[in-house]
């Protein structure tokens, strides 16, 4: 059904068209933005960058962020996102504001518009949310506090939502800010960090009292702003997931995923992972490069290139209780998961029921189970996710899924040479490297090494 306002901008006529699909703006013959100041070659100007038509195709409802009439200037204000490229999947896109005359008499046909349009394009999500955002000024290349307010604070402002932000001041603050947060004022908690903060939002939600509620009642919300940013680009992809504004809108029109957590003991210290647990090749190449968080994400390219031509093994002791070995089965029941997945609200807890998370795992001195699988020697790589990306062109676990209970693993024993790991690391970009016949893939519910328990937190993820 097709619902349209005649409006104005200064006295050329607008036709404003809403259908379930999106918004089209019809008229308006002035709509694109200012093209950016002139560049220069030498002395020779050159011509401005080409802007397109924001009211070329119809916004579609995701793009929306509000659609309101103001009573005291009688205009009706639309706030959107729109791609540069509209015919890429992944463009970079730009906020919009557009506003228009409404003439007088047509103001109740305005707010009926207006109703319309924001319920399809919010369709039954919490409109005006009220965020907690966690900014570290300090992680990853230092940026977080201009991301957030040069790209995120408009985009959540055009979408009318309550922002309390804090910054985070020492190591391990966003723990006790989690710790402390008032689950019923937030409808989610921000981080615009990279992992580490995410790391510590979960950790101190966890340590609650009221654990399982709180984790189900304030989603996490994940601005990039670090320097690997894995999380973002799990559930926005390469390109998008380091791009602010794009991860805005996804917290903004977003709909909650449950993803499964680990719970890791170590000694008597126990802490919960969200994304991935390893030993080897790449936790030594992580470490080595730590001081290299000025390069971004290509230092993890460069410490594992470092840490493979050292010809390095390493030695652990290991046992695995392993689910699933079969590649191809492996890759089935991934196929089967995605073309039948369906969306399910994450139930909140009951009154009755116990909200702490308490560890029932056996204790690390017990013996191993019979029906574990025991690793004892060398290895290469001992690298455990929940999620497929560790970095951008790394689609390590190319089948993990979300919250199906289990880790993948993937296991490489012995040292098989400099040219054959080499070889699988040329294919991990597009996740071919399961190929390799010195890979092994398993899928895990638990392991003694460090050992782990499923949990669940929520995330914000397109549907």
């Amino acid at each position: 059904m097709l619902h349209t306002l005649k409006v104005y901008k200064v006295h050329q006529p607008v036709e404003l068209v809403y259908d379930e699909a999106g918004l089209r703006i019809t008229g308006d013959l002035h709509a694109h933005k200012k093209p950016k100041a002139g560049r220069t070659c030498g002395c020779i100007p050159l011509p401005p960058p080409k802007v397109s038509d924001p009211t070329l195709l119809p916004i579609d409802n995701t793009n929306l962020l509000q659609v309101l009439y103001n009573d005291q200037t009688h205009m009706i204000q639309i706030h959107a996102i729109i791609p540069q490229q509209p015919d890429k999947v992944d463009s970079p896109v730009d906020l919009y504001k557009f506003i228009y005359s409404v003439e007088k008499g047509q103001e109740q046909d305005c707010i009926d518009f207006c109703t319309t349009v924001m319920t399809g394009a919010y369709k039954g999500l919490l409109t005006k949310k009220r965020l907690k955002v966690l900014i570290n000024p300090f992680g990853g290349q230092g940026k977080a506090k201009q991301i957030f307010e040069s790209q995120v604070r408009p985009v959540f402002d055009a979408a009318r939502c309550s922002v309390d932000v804090q910054y985070t001041e020492y190591q391990g603050h966003a723990i006790k800010i989690a710790q402390d947060l008032d689950i019923q004022s937030y409808d989610a908690i921000v981080t615009v960090s990279g992992d580490g903060v995410i790391h510590e939002v979960v950790n101190g939600f966890l340590q609650r009292p009221d654990a399982r509620q709180a984790i189900r009642k304030v989603p996490l919300g994940v601005i990039p702003g670090g320097t690997g940013n894995a999380l973002s680009i799990c559930m926005l992809g390469e390109k998008q997931g380091f791009d602010p504004v794009m991860a805005a809108v996804q917290i903004i029109k977003g709909r909650s995923l449950a993803l499964d957590l680990c719970s890791v003991t170590y000694d008597d210290h126990r802490y919960f992972s969200f994304l991935s647990q390893n030993y080897g090749i790449t936790s030594y190449a992580d470490l080595g490069t730590e001081s290299m968080r000025w390069m971004g994400d290509a230092r993890t390219v460069l410490g594992l290139l470092k840490e493979i031509m050292s010809g390095n093994s390493y030695g652990m002791e290991a046992a695995v209780h392993i689910v699933e070995d079969n590649k191809e089965t492996i890759q089935s029941q991934y196929e089967s998961a995605h073309t039948s997945a369906t969306w399910i609200e994450l139930a909140e807890s009951g009154d009755g029921e116990d909200h702490r998370v308490v560890d029932t795992i056996p204790a690390l001195t017990e013996s191993v189970p019979e029906d574990w699988t025991k690793i004892d020697g060398k290895i290469s790589f001992f690298l455990a996710s929940k999620t497929p990306l560790l970095a951008r062109g790394m689609l390590s676990h190319p089948y993990a899924l979300p919250n199906d209970g289990l880790l993948d693993l993937l296991l490489v024993r012995g040292n098989y040479g400099v040219m054959k790991q080499l070889g699988v690391f040329d294919k991990v970009e597009k996740g071919d490297h399961l190929d390799s016949k010195i890979v092994r893939q398993l899928y895990k519910d638990n392991f003694f090494f460090k050992k782990k328990k499923i949990h669940s937190l929520s995330l914000f993820l397109f549907g």
